[in-house]
C-alpha cells in the first residue's frame, strides 16, 4: 500500500518537471511578450471590462443590449488576434494543454492498465495523446 504523501510528493515532483519543461517556458516567453505590447494590454483590458459589462447585463436577460456588446467583444477579440505576440500566445498554450492532455491520459492507462492488468502502451505525445 502506498502512503498517499508519497503520491503528492510524486505529483509535485511532476508538476515542478512539467513546470520546467520546453512548453511552459515558450508559454512564459510569449506572455511576456504579449503584454510587454502597450496596445496589447490597452485591448486586453478593454475587453476585461467588457467581458464583465456582459456578464452583468447578462442576468438581466437576452435584449438588443446583450447582443450589440457581445459584438464588440467578439471585434476586440478579433482585433486582439491580429497581433502575431497573441497568436503566438495561443499557440504555446494550445502546446501546454497537449502536454497536459498527454501526462493525464497517460497517468490514466496506467492506472487503468493496473486494475484491469493491461500492459500500459508507451508515452507517444505526437500519436494520439493529446
Amino acid at each position: 500500500m502506498v502512503d498517499p504523501n508519497e503520491i503528492w510528493g510524486r505529483a509535485f515532483e511532476l508538476g515542478s518537471l512539467i513546470a520546467e519543461s520546453p512548453e511552459v517556458s515558450s508559454y512564459k516567453e510569449k506572455k511576456e511578450q504579449m503584454e510587454s505590447n502597450p496596445e496589447i494590454k490597452s485591448l486586453l483590458n478593454k475587453l476585461r471590462s467588457m467581458q464583465e459589462e456582459l456578464e452583468k447585463l447578462s442576468s438581466y436577460g437576452e435584449g438588443p443590449h446583450l447582443k450589440q456588446l457581445e459584438q464588440s467583444v467578439q471585434d476586440v477579440m478579433d482585433e486582439l488576434d491580429q497581433y502575431p505576440e497573441v497568436v503566438a500566445f495561443k499557440e504555446s498554450c494550445v502546446s501546454v494543454d497537449e502536454l497536459l492532455q498527454s501526462v493525464t491520459t497517460l497517468l490514466s492507462n496506467c492506472i487503468s492498465s493496473r486494475v484491469n492488468g493491461v500492459p500500459v502502451p508507451g508515452p507517444d505525445r505526437k500519436s494520439g495523446g493529446g
